[in-house]
């Protein structure tokens, strides 16, 4: 049995790093990149890869594409005196070469010249710690997959079919310093072939290191074995005596980071017969060593020119997946070795970095790149301190640019980083095991968990598996942790990530913008937002949220945040399509905090038990106090009649039991149905004028409208009251009502005894209005309605010269006190009043006046006016129920003219609200808009 290794030497921590140099810059002799304009074989339309197809390197295409590009870098290198250390086609389109300063600053100026930045050495992110003090208290908390919930029954693994299956047919590339082939955590028994179109080589190493690295040591499961050490040589650093210029690691470092990420279930036992059981994160996974980390004479580290080679390399082979527990520059978006990154990531290939190790020192968090997934260390073991919480060395944000350009948030998230148990290099042709601590130890956690998510979901970009780590991440159990800066949007948690919800995308395109002007790097489509520089104004985000799920979902926004931070989310519900995706905005304003303090709030979507939570993080300038708005007009509208009367029926209160169908296309049955919809009044029923009131929807003659099923089902009524026969509303309709409450209907042999039958339904009426039954009288019995559904009084209809012996007979058995006639003379005869024996009439010129003058029994400083057209009845029908229960008059207007005498009458009511009811072909924009040129000074007239 393998044991566990005592404390060996190790990489020291942080970076050495230089910042890039632009063309204004101060040059020097020694290595550079030089990245040049034209797009790398990973983002080129036409060799491109994504998360289902790898980048092609070899097809006809691919081969001539790369012809110009080497044929552009000849181009370019003609002005320099060394031969290029590496040429980079694939992960970027440029070279690695030794400069003089005069010939970095002449590549500088050239238009197809994008970046000339100076390379040094960087260090592994990790540093070695003994042993724990004691044995552990419980072994099972000692390894991660226990803590992260993967292994056991109901477990991740067992999800996914078990820990062969967790990661399976995937490939993790670890750019590193190499492999220990031989330690049973890279054992290939039982693992399947290479992926199909899988393209890695076993190199075997160089001069008497050739042996170290055997062609065999290659098998199912290390399916790759590479080595890039020319950029370190070409600064004259040269591998010591007892490293091995192969993918063999010496280290330990890189077979520690691979083991986390896809060892194998291994036992061991060490000195003093305590037992742990390790794994990686996938053990199902293939994994390709890319060995670009060397201990050279005096130094150890790795070279950006030898760690872009291998990004290279890693594509080419077609991995899925890359760690990178290397530090970078934190200074920067745009370094090279994180560019190589982005266009991996755009080809399809998740990555993770470390977040370095340099807190303490006061050097910020490195891999700044919104593409990249870079990894905060926590504790992780009881015996450790808190659990978890974020380790006091990791890398801090905000990342270290302009302050205006902090707008990505690093560290991404955080994972286990301290004193994590995993392989060692072999010593003697021994397997060895031991602990080391860092960033370097959390990143291969998480690309270990982006294989078994790039598993699980093929169809998955790298970036939608970024979101899902994100965005199901666990808190830390201190607050100094849950500080985004520190512990990204939280700890690691694979039990949630499954089936995140809702994931936040982006791609190449969104990059390149963001990177073009990264202060509006708040508007990158990430599963948070970061705004460094509010203003005066508020600062509104879009967020594109994608459901890849099966199903449809509905999500709830909600905020949580201090008080001096506004946050708010529209829309606050929003329902995603399963496969689909939905805009939402954030909108953030400070509004008391001082102006160079970050605050931190969070969104969070729910739905059911899914929830999808994101930080907001921001600072700046107080908001000004926004100016009231001016008092604009509301309107109730729908797509057609049918639609409207929908959207006028959402205004009713909640607990209505009846609704009214009217006819959409005749409206005689329905024009005296108001007064008793605004009661809720029901045929052969005791009705008291207390009753609920009842909204009028519309329907065809032979079938429901959509928009009045779906106000149905939101109304839910016990009682619906069909108005007319089956001329106005069929049989075949009315069946179909039943679906939604117990149907009657109100009819009579023509609309007078229809209206008739509708007054019999009143108990004792103390006034009864009369209105002309003809067409084109409509207007004055529907704004009458108002009026009488407001004084509990039905309308009965009357033919112009003549009273039907329906309505008579109404009129004596309901033996009111007063008989109100709505409309002039032309409307209703002089002796066809007297018939009625009627006490008043009120009317006005014309229909417009006529509908004022129904109002004047209304005093000033109404709460409420309704604007319905004059010659569009179908909203006016549906509105005057609604207003009759309001006790609020109904005034018309002409399609695209206010009338004067409407316009008097609303300056004498001054209303505190004025709701156009209809489209704007009923009633136009010119007319709203006169309408808000005077309602302001009506509403400032309000006591």
């Amino acid at each position: 049995m393998a044991g566990l290794a005592p404390v060996a030497a190790s990489a020291t921590d942080g970076p050495a790093v230089a910042a890039p140099v632009s063309a204004t810059g101060d040059f020097q002799d020694g290595a550079y990149v030089v990245v040049l304009d034209r797009l790398p074989l990973a983002t080129n339309p036409g060799t491109a890869g994504s998360a289902l197809e790898k980048v092609d390197t070899t097809s006809a295409e691919a081969l001539s594409y790369t012809d110009q590009l080497l044929a552009q870098q000849d181009d370019v290198l003609q002005g320099v005196a060394a031969e290029p250390t590496y040429r980079y086609t694939v992960a970027l389109n440029g070279f690695a070469a030794q400069l003089t300063a005069a010939e970095a600053a002449a590549l500088a100026q050239r238009d197809d010249v994008v970046s000339v930045t100076r390379s040094t050495l960087r260090q592994l992110d990790s540093g070695v710690v003994g042993e724990p003090d004691g044995a552990p208290a419980n072994p099972d908390t000692d390894v991660s997959p226990d803590l992260l919930g993967l292994r056991g029954p109901g477990g991740v693994w067992s999800q996914l079919g078990g820990p062969m299956e967790a990661g399976k047919g995937t490939v993790v590339g670890v750019i590193d310093s190499g492999i220990a082939y031989d330690s049973p955590s890279f054992a290939a028994d039982g693992m399947p072939a290479p992926p199909a179109g899988w393209a890695g080589e076993c190199e075997t190493g160089e001069g008497d290191d050739a042996g170290d690295f055997p062609a065999s040591a290659c098998t199912d499961k290390i399916v790759g074995a590479r080595y890039f050490v020319e950029g370190a040589r070409a600064e004259g650093y040269e591998p010591t005596e007892a490293e091995s210029v192969s993918p063999l690691d010496t280290d330990n470092h890189g077979s520690h980071v691979a083991s986390t990420a896809v060892g194998r279930e291994v036992s061991l036992e060490d000195a003093g017969g305590n037992a742990y059981d390790l794994a990686g994160m996938a053990p199902g996974a293939h994994v390709a060593a890319y060995k670009a980390c060397f201990d050279f004479e005096g130094v150890s580290g790795c070279h950006p020119d030898d760690s872009i080679a291998a990004v290279e390399a890693a594509l080419t082979d077609g991995v899925d997946v890359i760690n990178f527990s290397v530090s970078g520059d934190p200074t920067t978006y745009e370094d090279p070795v994180d560019l190589a990154f982005k266009n991996a990531a755009a080809a399809g290939v998740f990555n993770a970095a470390s977040a370095g190790n340099s807190a303490e020192s006061d050097v910020a968090v490195a891999h700044t790149g919104p593409w990249q997934t870079t990894v905060a260390a926590s504790f992780h073991r009881p015996e450790d301190g808190p659990v978890p919480s974020v380790a006091p060395f990791s890398g801090r944000g905000p990342v270290d640019v302009a302050a205006d350009e902090q707008t990505i948030l690093k560290p991404d998230l955080g994972a286990p980083g301290v004193n994590v148990l995993a392989a060692y290099a072999s010593e003697g042709g021994e397997p060895q095991y031991g602990y080391l601590t860092g960033t370097s130890m959390a990143s291969p956690h998480v690309a270990g968990l982006g294989s078994l998510l790039a598993a699980a979901h093929p169809e998955w970009s790298p970036m939608a598996i970024k979101s899902a780590l994100q965005t199901s991440t666990t808190d830390y159990v201190e607050a100094e942790s849950n500080e985004a800066v520190v512990g990204g949007t939280g700890f690691v948690e694979p039990r949630a990530f499954l089936e995140p919800g809702l994931v936040f995308d982006s791609t190449e395109a969104d990059w390149d913008t963001f990177l073009a002007d990264p202060t509006t790097g708040y508007d990158l489509n990430a599963a948070y937002v970061s705004v460094p520089a509010l203003g005066t104004q508020p600062t509104t985000v879009t967020r594109t949220v994608t459901n890849p799920g099966a199903a449809d979902a509905t999500f709830e926004a909600s905020v949580t945040g201090p008080d001096t931070l506004s946050v708010t989310v529209e829309p606050a519900s929003v329902t995603v399509p399963a496969g689909g995706s939905a805009e939402v905005t954030i909108t953030v304003a400070n509004t008391g905090a001082a102006t160079d303090v970050w605050q931190q709030g969070e969104v969070a979507w729910t739905s059911g038990d899914v929830v999808v939570a994101i930080p907001v993080l921001a600072r700046g300038e107080v908001a000004e106090e926004e100016p009231e708005p001016e008092p604009t007009v509301e309107r109730v509208f729908g797509t057609d009649r049918y639609g409207t009367a929908a959207a006028i029926s959402a205004l009713y209160p909640d607990g209505v039991e009846t609704v009214y169908i009217a006819s959409g296309t005749g409206f005689a049955d329905a024009m005296s149905g108001s007064p008793a919809a605004s009661r809720g009044l029901l045929p052969g029923t005791m009705n008291t004028p207390e009753g609920d009131p009842a909204p009028v929807l519309l329907v065809k003659n032979d079938r429901l409208p959509q928009d009045t099923r779906e106000a149905l089902e939101a109304v839910d009524p016990s009682s619906i009251v069909i108005l007319g026969g089956t001329g106005a509303v069929s049989s075949g309709v009315a069946g179909d009502l039943e679906a939604y409450g117990e149907v009657s209907r109100v009819e009579g042999t023509d609309r007078y005894e229809t209206a008739a039958n509708l007054a019999l339904i009143f108990e004792g009426p103390e006034v009864v209005y009369v209105a002309s039954g003809q067409d084109r009288a409509y207007a004055d019995a529907l704004t009458g309605s108002a009026r009488a559904g407001m004084e509990n009084a039905p309308v009965l209809l009357t033919r112009p010269d003549g009273v039907p012996a329906a309505t008579a007979d109404a009129l004596a058995e309901l033996d009111p006190d007063r008989v109100v006639v709505l409309g002039g003379s032309v409307a209703v005869d002089d002796d066809t009043f007297a018939a009625l024996g009627a006490d008043e009439r009120v009317s006005g010129g014309d229909r417009y006046e006529t509908a004022v003058a129904v109002s004047q029994v209304h005093g000033t400083d109404v709460p409420l006016v309704h604007i319905a057209s004059g010659r569009n009845f179908p909203d006016a029908l549906a509105g005057s129920a609604l207003a009759g229960h309001q006790g609020v008059p109904v005034l018309l207007t002409k399609p695209g003219e206010l009338p004067e005498a409407t316009l008097a009458e609303l300056e004498r009511l001054s209303p505190e609200r004025v709701v156009i009811l209809g489209g704007t072909n009923a009633v136009s924009q010119d007319v709203e808009e006169a309408l808000n040129e005077y309602y302001p000074d009506w509403v400032d007239a309000q006591p």
